[in-house]
């Protein structure tokens, strides 16, 4: 069990330059956006949480690291889909294909870092901010707490 080391606090702990390459489509305002295409995306990670009292840390990097790690590793130089879409995709050819489905409406950037960011978060049970960049200067960022209401919220619904 974590002791409280500072309870006032929470510490924010992140990996940052993490690469995959992989094929999407989306809808966007250009029609060629529906076309399969490739990025090279970029994933920086933070965690959140308190600092243990045994250890120094919120979590030791070469956990974080070694956790997104496999996690992306799901994700690269593969052609991402919604699952709503997957019975509808027919690819040949003398190559290999490796589709990643993910559960949302659509295989954009923001649905692609919340696919990231909830997988973190079910490893590590911690809040987790994922920044996902689509090429070098574009990116989505998500935060995602596992949809945990705070025990001291008494704001009415």
């Amino acid at each position: 069990m974590r002791q409280k080391l500072y309870s006032e606090y929470y510490t924010s702990v992140g990996v940052k330059k993490i690469y995959f390459d992989a094929a999407h489509y989306t809808k966007g305002i250009s029609s060629k956006c529906m076309n399969l295409h490739g990025h090279t995306f970029r994933v920086d990670v933070v965690v959140y949480g308190e600092i243990d009292s045994e250890t120094g840390m919120v979590i030791d990097f070469s956990i974080l690291k070694k956790i997104v790690r496999e996690i992306i590793e799901e994700y690269d130089h593969t052609i991402i889909v919604p699952r709503k879409d997957l019975d509808h995709i027919t690819i040949k050819g003398p190559f290999n294909v490796s589709i990643k489905t993910i559960d949302y409406p659509e295989a954009t950037t923001e649905y692609i870092a919340m696919d990231i960011a909830k997988k973190i978060y079910e490893k590590l049970k911690l809040p987790v901010k994922v920044r996902l960049y689509e090429g070098s200067k574009n990116f989505a960022e998500v935060l995602y707490d596992g949809g945990q209401e705070d025990e001291g919220d008494t704001r009415s619904t």
